[in-house]
């Protein structure tokens, strides 16, 4: 028989008893308070920082334009004086004298010429246009006649002037010189680009007679009677001093109700004639008929499309 061991129980430890130590209230009062006095510190030094920063002056960095083409009417005024100056000079040599100093007066200083031999004609400004200002230089087309009695001549010639600037003044910086000028007129237009007037053959011939008619009544009151034109148009106004001549051209398409007119009428002016092109929309009304609308030009393709697309002469 086996010897068995005898089994002893543990001994439990007694509980420790947990005592509930006492907080001093003042203590806890100070330290509700300090937490206080910390946020509102901290809140304060916010704001003013925030106050700081948005009372600081900033400074603003603005691009200057280097864009030297801006046209400066009292400079063209100017410079208008100087081409009157240097292009006209009178036959008188007394008148000379003062001429040429009014010259060099725009000068900064009188530009000095090697060649005292210059030889100085008569001449005369006919007109001078201002084409461009860049970079302190003015370049102008210019018309002057020069010599006298049968051997004037009339010359076209670009211009360009050096000027600066000193104190919201301008001077002349240097001698002036000739160039070429560029021919601004564009070429090389297909025939098809070109407006050609074509006989009317759509329309019968009475009905044409009545509408020709009406523009006759229409263009005369167009340069003579507001009141009787008002009657004829919608929101137009009567030339004046001009006389209407002759319906040298007419072309009629109609259009659902309305009826489009081309048209080609002769004016005077001061005993000199001209030609001008019309588009007129007209509404018929009372047996005749009414302009709704009126276009000074006559579209390339008038014959073929809708009046209100393609480009006109």
């Amino acid at each position: 028989m086996k010897n068995i061991k005898p089994t002893f129980l543990k001994r439990r430890k007694p509980k420790q008893k947990i005592e509930m130590k006492q907080v001093d209230q003042k203590w806890m009062n100070r330290l509700f308070l300090g937490g206080l006095i910390a946020i509102v510190v901290l809140a304060t030094l916010s704001i003013i920082v925030s106050l700081t920063r948005s009372n600081k002056p900033q400074t603003i960095i603005q691009e200057v334009s280097k864009d030297t083409t801006t046209t400066d009417y009292h400079l063209q005024y100017y410079l208008n004086d100087y081409v009157k100056a240097y292009f006209n000079l009178s036959e008188d040599n007394a008148i000379q004298l003062d001429e040429i100093e009014k010259l060099n007066s725009f000068y900064d200083s009188v530009p000095e010429t090697r060649n005292q031999g210059h030889t100085k004609s008569p001449s005369s400004l006919v007109s001078a246009r201002l084409l461009s200002i860049k970079d302190n230089t003015a370049t102008y087309q210019v018309t002057y006649s020069v010599g006298k009695g049968d051997d004037v001549k009339e010359i076209t010639t670009g211009f360009a002037i050096p000027f600066g600037v000193k104190e919201n003044q301008y001077y002349i910086s240097s001698l002036p010189w000739f160039i070429p000028l560029t021919e601004q007129q564009a070429t090389g237009f297909a025939t098809q680009d070109k407006l050609k007037l074509i006989d009317d053959t759509e329309i019968e011939s009475e009905k044409k007679e009545d509408l020709d008619s009406f523009l006759n009544l229409f263009f005369t009151n167009y340069t003579t009677n507001q009141e009787n034109l008002d009657l004829l148009a919608k929101d137009i106004s009567a030339l004046e001093n001009t006389t209407y001549k002759s319906l040298d051209y007419s072309y009629y398409k109609s259009d659902g109700k309305k009826v489009m007119a081309f048209a080609q009428v002769t004016f005077e002016i001061a005993g000199n004639t001209h030609s001008e092109n019309f588009t007129l929309s007209l509404q018929p009304k009372d047996e005749s008929y009414f302009v709704q609308s009126l276009k000074h030009t006559i579209p390339k393709n008038y014959t073929k499309t809708n009046t209100t697309k393609g480009d006109t002469k």
